[in-house]
């Protein structure tokens, strides 16, 4: 008798098993209402907790006496490094890569608002629903084979996060006697992190190109 549980003679893995986990995910996912308004929101929040933290530290370095380091809270600058890494990493990954998921519905209706075919009671509510679903939606707006809009929190995100980073650069080498280890270590992971954005760019348009 042959044995079928042999090396060799096994049964291949289902290779449709981790695209119905994923198609599960999306489905259970599309039961949450404004699930991607509740996420635009949540990188809006850290994205200016982030700022406001560094603009704090910009501040305090930029102000003291000349020579005299500032005493920083660690807690902040804990929290201030943790949301910088997380926010880095992050846009690293999505810069020059078309997004995965699009919201179809929001791109219908900004369709209407710009053909003007919102019309009647209540028109004026429903454009500006309609655009303030555009501001706050991390997914952008999009119809599959067709030139999708872009997504507000992440471009936002995105340009906060240069700006900050490249202020902290600054403030660093103009103020090195009056800038703590620790936000000099930050500066440091600062470049690192806008290498990363330009290898991500530069490194899928090489491809795509």
């Amino acid at each position: 008798m042959t044995d079928t549980t042999a090396a060799g003679n096994t049964p291949p893995a289902d290779a449709s098993a981790g695209a119905e986990a994923a198609a599960g995910d999306s489905a259970i996912a599309a039961r949450i209402g404004g699930l991607p308004i509740l996420k635009g929101l949540v990188l809006y929040a850290a994205t200016l907790t982030f700022a406001g933290f560094y603009a704090y530290f910009i501040d305090r370095i930029g102000t003291a006496s000349s020579g005299a380091k500032p005493h920083l809270d660690p807690v902040m600058i804990s929290v201030a490094a943790a949301l910088a890494g997380v926010l880095g990493s992050a846009f690293a990954l999505v810069i020059g890569t078309p997004p995965a998921n699009t919201n179809e519905d929001l791109a219908k209706q900004l369709e209407k608002v710009r053909a003007g075919t919102l019309t009647g009671k209540g028109a004026t509510r429903k454009k500006i629903r309609v655009r303030i679903r555009q501001i706050l939606s991390l997914e952008p707006a999009g119809v599959p084979g067709r030139r999708n809009e872009y997504s507000w929190p992440l471009t936002f995100g995105i340009w906060a996060y240069a700006v900050v980073a490249s202020a902290v650069a600054i403030t660093y080498f103009l103020n090195q006697g009056e800038t703590p280890s620790e936000i000099k270590a930050l500066a440091v992971a600062f470049a690192g992190y806008v290498l990363a954005f330009f290898t991500a760019a530069f490194g899928v348009a090489s491809k795509t190109g």
